[in-house]
């Protein structure tokens, strides 16, 4: 049946929204099923590795069988490259109108790719995996009932909140990473279509894993405001390691990129995780347990030597691009980070036991707004994995140190760099479709555009601004209608030129650095 022009229809919104609902049921539904499968291979896989250690005669048949996933795994990345690493780049990517998807074809590789690569161990994350399997539901909900491609690229957004929200039980935080890291403004229609999704895929993870929070810190206390200088410091360390991490990843990638076959590249970082998962096995896989571990008593010395060989184990996992995520090994770094500065300053300055959770925690956020730079999200991913709401002003206090601190030392948001690397090297195949579409931005402060009337804008060749919404009302624009800050701008471009525009219009709109 032809739907009729949902763009022109007054009730265009209600409709979306009414997707929205579909794409939350299917991209929280996917996302659980791979949390639980991501969940079930690391205790298998764990448990054989204990065996080998155990029964070294069976050490054989583990290299056969390391040979045989890394085979596989580098034939699924071979073969469909866009379900390789983390995912987050080449949503950004495909909504920016660089990349071309089979929603179908992604999904299922990354569903195998990223459950075998847990099964053997890597140290990858399931959130990355989650927004582009989530993404894929969208993709696939809107080719069949969306009517306009501007409604199609909603959807695969509300899919990225829905996985995010599945994977870690935090519908707000991805809601929050799709408008702060994807989209990098706000948009009423866009809030809304992700809201919806996002809540729908949290009450299908809920009725799947129970409603506890994924951390189960116990918060029994507060840092007194005269030792907040102690977050200044917090800060200023998370903002170092932060640019470290990602100079790191960045340079570890392009080490294995000089490896010209890709399963050399996997196969190496199978037998690297291999072999640390028979000597160390407490840091090899997800982590979670890991954290759940962390205390005082266990010693500065091993602290150190848990951040180390983990930080070492992240970078051997992501760089040759196996599929899964970076944002749950850098959450669990970051508590590892914390837990080695927890126990120096209590130690050091006397200060209460019940403060090492406190210090875990903040530094799990500052460390993710250090590497992503996304510190809402960060701050809104603590609250609701830890399920407390008592620490929200220690929170930003770190977030925003370490964020200037990354920022000063020159370190890009990490999943902006990466979708960098994959646009310099090809990796994917680029969208060439025809047609026109419609996309919506917004006038940032102090942007080239503010307070300027259209006809002194440069605007790209084949773009045509068609409405202005400001103060709730629809502004058909013409040359001498002038811009302001806070403007929502509708423009109909060529899709066959749709990654250029985008970034010219970027330029105009954004606020000056």
């Amino acid at each position: 049946m032809k739907l009729k022009d949902i763009e022109k229809s007054p009730n265009k919104n209600l409709y979306l929204l009414f997707l929205s609902v579909l794409v939350g049921l299917t991209a929280g539904f996917l996302a659980s099923l791979y949390r639980l499968a991501l969940e079930l291979a690391e205790n298998y896989g764990l448990k054989i590795y204990g065996l080998v250690t155990e029964k070294l005669q069976y050490l054989p048949f583990l290299l056969v069988g390391l040979l045989a996933i890394a085979g596989l795994v580098s034939f699924l990345m071979i073969q469909f490259p866009m379900s390789s690493g983390s995912g987050i780049p080449q949503v950004k990517g495909q909504l920016e109108g660089y990349f071309k998807n089979n929603w179908l074809t992604t999904a299922f590789a990354k569903f195998v790719a990223g459950t075998l690569a847990m099964f053997a161990g890597l140290s990858l994350g399931r959130e990355g995996p989650s927004v582009q399997l989530g993404a894929s539901m969208g993709q696939m909900v809107s080719s069949k009932l969306a009517q306009t491609e501007r409604h199609k690229r909603i959807l695969i957004a509300s899919g990225a909140s829905a996985g995010l929200s599945a994977a870690f039980n935090a519908p707000l935080s991805g809601v929050m990473f799709t408008l702060e890291e994807v989209f990098k403004y706000f948009s009423p229609l866009i809030l809304l279509t992700c809201m919806t999704s996002a809540m729908v895929a949290d009450v299908v993870s809920r009725l799947i894993f129970g409603s506890q929070p994924v951390f189960n810190f116990h918060i029994l206390g507060a840092i007194k405001l005269s030792d907040y200088w102690l977050l200044l410091l917090l800060g200023l360390v998370l903002g170092l390691f932060g640019a470290f991490y990602n100079w790191t990843l960045l340079t570890s990638q392009k080490l294995m990129k000089k490896i010209r076959f890709p399963f050399v590249r996997v196969l190496i970082s199978f037998l690297g995780v291999g072999v640390t998962a028979l000597i160390f096995p407490q840091v090899v896989g997800s982590g979670h347990r890991l954290m759940d571990s962390f205390s005082l008593n266990m010693g500065l010395a091993l602290l150190c030597v848990i951040l180390l060989a983990k930080y070492l184990i992240s970078m051997i996992s992501y760089a040759s691009g196996i599929p899964g995520g970076i944002f749950f090994p850098l959450l669990v770094l970051g508590a590892s980070l914390g837990a080695v500065f927890a126990t120096i300053v209590i130690s050091s300055f006397h200060l209460p036991e019940s403060l090492f959770a406190n210090f875990v925690i903040l530094s799990m956020a500052g460390t993710f707004t250090a590497i992503v730079r996304a510190p809402m999200t960060g701050i809104l991913l603590l609250v609701e994995m830890t399920g407390s709401f008592d620490h929200l002003l220690p929170l930003a206090l770190v977030s925003l140190v370490a964020y200037v601190v990354a920022d000063l030392l020159h370190s890009e948001p990490i999943y902006d760099s990466l979708l960098e690397n994959m646009l310099q090297e090809k990796e994917v195949n680029l969208i060439e479709d025809a047609g026109q579409m419609m996309f919506e931005t917004m006038v940032q402060f102090d942007s080239e555009a503010d307070r300027k009337p259209l006809e002194q804008l440069a605007l790209p060749d084949g773009c045509l601004l068609v409405s202005v919404h400001r103060s709730g009302k629809n502004i058909i624009p013409h040359g001498q209608t002038e811009l302001q800050a806070g403007d929502y701008l509708t423009f109909l471009i060529k899709q066959e030129n749709e990654a250029f525009t985008r970034q010219q219009i970027r330029q105009i709109l954004s606020e000056k650095v």
